[in-house]
């Protein structure tokens, strides 16, 4: 790999601290029946300042993440995280909506843009 290319993004696991935060700041609750409640930091939640100071460059990562919480046993259940449906969105994005593509058959075409 040449060090002038890009290196993949890669998404940061989930750790202790992110779990931590979703249990004491969770402002969306679901109820999930049978005593089961899904738990979840929101966007603007996630943007407050207390937040920012507690988890530094994973606040934002904070969001995908989903705790479900059993009320009965005060215990989790399952950790969700949702990174990768992120991800795949803004490939489908990408790809249905590719204005730099040009026509297979004509090699040496300029590019189609958008134009306003």
């Amino acid at each position: 790999m040449s060090r002038f290319a890009c290196s993949p993004w890669a998404v940061a696991p989930v750790n202790a601290a992110m779990i931590s935060a979703v249990l004491d700041y969770a402002d969306i609750h679901r109820d999930l029946g049978g005593g089961r409640t899904l738990r979840r930091i929101s966007h603007e939640r996630a943007a407050k300042a207390d937040i920012f100071l507690l988890l530094g460059r994973d606040a934002e990562r904070v969001t995908d993440i989903g705790l479900v919480w059993n009320d009965r046993e005060d215990q989790i259940v399952r950790v969700t995280d949702d990174a990768e449906l992120r991800d795949s969105r803004l490939t489908a994005w990408e790809e249905a909506f590719d204005l730099f593509e040009t026509e297979e058959t004509d090699e040496m075409a300029e590019p189609m843009r958008l134009c306003a």
